[in-house]
């Protein structure tokens, strides 16, 4: 929540929580121990409790019962294999209203959220940050971020070698 919060307070537009670490999606053998819903759950009830406009996309979604699940998330970004298995695949309106972790008395941690501030207290973040999911927070940040750099780094050498040939 530490990050969905200082992006909101930032007036951030969207938010994308990752149900699995970045790390699960590209390599099938890894496990980081299951899916991680309640972020997305979390994140969209604590904007709508106090009115930021800023949205949650999950991200990373591995099959149809996570997908199911998060039937009530502002949007998803979903895989082209994921989305034809979605296509072909039939469910009940009720049925998938039951699955939903956003239908009414199904919040992972109940009650109201409690408001926080981080956007003048870095520290404060950090701090929060460092202790989040277990003390992983902070490495799984790093570890995305160093994904989605190495991918840049690789669409530009192949926007460069196709430019040049």
């Amino acid at each position: 929540m530490e990050q969905a919060v200082l992006a909101a307070e930032c007036g951030c537009m969207y938010i994308s929580p990752f149900v699995y670490q970045l790390k699960a999606v590209f390599n099938q053998s890894y496990d980081d121990g299951g899916a991680n819903l309640a972020p997305c759950v979390d994140a969209q009830q604590y904007y709508k409790h106090f009115s930021y406009p800023t949205r949650v996309k999950a991200a990373a979604l591995l099959s149809v019962d996570e997908a199911k699940q998060l039937v009530g998330v502002a949007s998803i970004t979903i895989a082209p294999d994921l989305l034809r298995t979605l296509a072909s695949t039939h469910a009940e309106e009720g049925d998938v209203d039951k699955l939903s972790l956003f239908a009414k008395d199904k919040h992972p941690e109940g009650g109201k959220p409690e408001r926080r501030t981080y956007v003048e207290d870095e520290v404060a973040w950090k701090k929060a940050l460092a202790k989040a999911y277990d003390g992983k927070g902070l490495r799984n940040t790093e570890e995305a971020i160093d994904a989605f750099r190495d991918y840049q780094t690789k669409g530009e050498q192949l926007i460069l070698k196709r430019r040049s040939s």
